[in-house]
């Protein structure tokens, strides 16, 4: 808040973000709405305050097009100073010390304002729990359009595009729409969590190609299939394209409402005070019939969250809740972690007693197809390798072989694609079965191939999957192995050992152990049939890890 207690003319500084017909001038300068201010003799206020107010892009226009109609006793003898600004800058802006920290914030959602409690250890006050309301829906082109019947459904989907939910409040919304559904036993948290896997994987291809509501609005209209959206961007979109509209539909368990809150972002001070006041009379403006058909004219739905008129939008729909806010957080740390492309070794016990039967199959059989069936789980930007192990396999003394080396799975090996020649691979292994499990020698050998070409773009990992305990009399022992894993595990490279018992023969105490020694994680799989969500929570066992240090 600067320049406060103006009397007499003045001019504003009026900042850029589009050109919008005002009764005040706007001009476009930089990134700001300014509203003109007026004189404050003869107004009726003795000093007009100037309160920079931090909005959303899509709802800063509005803002300012309604400030600029209201008299300045009505705005509480303020002149706010509107800046269309992303949230993700605001909050960095709260989040430091920086000179541009603004007086008051609207952004797209309340769930900004809990991520600045996390940033800042202080949750700012809100003055308007909701300035207006829209929801995130799934869009397609109308001729394509298909109803759906849960969120998790949505997630679900082959090639949905749901943008990074760590800056788009949309793509979070959708989320926590699965697991409010979760919660109420619509659906189920752990698909909620197996459904992230592709897409934050996907995701790390697009990264760099636009993907803000609005691009995915206009890549659904030029190469089809579906996007999460908002209503809001959806109702823009066919306002200016009347001839070619597209499609939106919502669940009928409902969906996570975006709420544009207003909340008090001035530093503590003895400027709080009247900041806080300038709120409660920009509250008031933002309450009034003229913002309501405003907000409404521009998509945007009353706070009540009630349908538009005219049957644009998406007509009724339920709030989903979520009950468990912690849930919020988690999901923001597993995606960022998950949305990181994976390096790692995948290493499979080609023991004997992998030939054992297992219902009508055999162990490795079964290990065969879920592996086989696993590996689509892994976006292109994976780097993958693939070692079988028993003792004696690689020879001279050597308990594993490489099948196919450590790469990016777009490589070409032997004439073939990286990822084609892992699944010749894996389908190979019933060939290789034989002789003793050989665990503890290889599972060195795996972390310190990985290690010794440590990418810090990646999650560097190894996963193992065995059903047997090590029995190679000229390994190191289990407390040998574990002291040196911790010995030379890098915190700042850190290598992740993932491991995975196929039965209850596998040894669960070691590989619980070898995993903990580098901060991974391990699974048991009574069944084999049970590998392709092992698969699953292999990939999510990365956010435990990185997400917690």
């Amino acid at each position: 808040m600067s320049g406060r207690h103006v009397t007499g003319t003045r001019r504003n500084p009026a900042y850029l973000w589009g050109v919008i017909v005002v009764v005040a001038v706007v001009v476009v300068v930089g990134g700001y709405f300014g509203v003109q201010a007026v004189r404050a003799s003869g107004s009726g206020c003795d000093t007009v305050d100037q309160v920079s107010l931090a909005v959303d892009p899509t709802l800063a226009p509005v803002v300012t097009d309604v400030l600029a109609h209201t008299d300045v006793i009505a705005r509480g003898c303020t002149d706010f100073e509107v800046r269309a600004e992303e949230p993700t800058d605001t909050a960095t802006e709260l989040a430091g010390s920086s000179e541009n920290r603004p007086d008051l914030w609207i952004p797209d959602s309340t769930l900004w304002l809990l991520k600045t409690l996390r940033s800042t250890g202080a949750l700012p006050e809100v003055t308007k729990s909701s300035v207006a309301n829209t929801m995130p829906v799934v869009v397609s082109r109308k001729s394509e359009a298909r109803p759906v019947d849960t969120w998790l459904q949505v997630l679900q989907a082959q090639g949905q595009r749901i943008g990074d939910p760590l800056v788009s409040s949309a793509a979070l919304a959708s989320i926590l729409g699965a697991l409010a559904e979760s919660e109420v036993a619509i659906s189920d948290a752990k698909a909620v969590s197996a459904a992230l896997v592709p897409q934050a994987q996907d995701f790390g291809r697009i990264a760099d190609l636009p993907h803000d509501t609005s691009d995915l609005v206009k890549q659904v209209a030029t190469d089809g299939g579906t996007s999460v959206a908002t209503e809001q961007s959806v109702v823009t979109y066919n306002a200016a394209h009347l001839d070619a509209p597209l499609g939106a539909v919502v669940p009928p368990t409902g969906s996570y409402f975006l709420n544009y809150p207003l909340a008090v972002t001035v530093a503590a001070g003895p400027e709080y005070d009247s900041v806080k006041s300038a709120g409660t009379a920009l509250s008031s403006v933002l309450s009034t019939q003229t913002a309501t058909d405003a907000f409404s004219a521009a998509g945007f739905r009353q706070s009540s969250g009630i349908p538009l008129p005219d049957n644009r939008g998406v007509g009724s729909v339920a709030s989903l809740e979520l009950k468990n806010p912690l849930a919020i957080e988690s999901t923001l740390r597993d995606w960022s972690v998950l949305a990181l492309p994976l390096r790692t070794i995948v290493v499979e016990d080609v023991s004997g007693s992998m030939a054992a039967k297992s219902g009508d199959s055999t162990r490795i059989a079964l290990t065969v197809d879920a592996s086989v069936g696993g590996s689509a789980l892994f976006s292109d930007q994976t780097e993958m390798g693939v070692w079988a192990f028993s003792i004696g396999l690689g020879g001279g003394g050597q308990d594993y072989r490489e099948l196919v080396p450590l790469g990016p799975v777009t490589n070409i090996v032997n004439g073939q694609p990286q990822r084609e020649a892992i699944l010749s691979a894996i389908r190979g292994l019933p060939a290789l079965v034989g002789g003793g499990t050989g665990l503890y020698d290889t599972t060195l050998a795996a972390f310190r191939t990985v290690k010794e070409n440590y990418d810090p773009n990646f999650v560097n990992s190894v996963i193992i999957l065995t059903d047997g305990a090590n029995d190679d009399a000229g390994s190191p022992s289990l407390d040998q192995l574990i002291d040196t894993l911790q010995r030379e595990q890098d915190p700042v490279r850190p290598v992740v050992i993932v491991t995975v018992g196929i039965t209850t023969d596998a040894d669960p105490v070691a590989l619980q152990r070898i995993s903990a020694a580098t901060g991974g994680t391990s699974y048991v799989a009574e069944d084999p049939r049970d590998i392709p969500d092992v698969f699953v929570k292999a990939l999510n066992s990365r956010t435990q890890r990185i997400g917690g240090q």
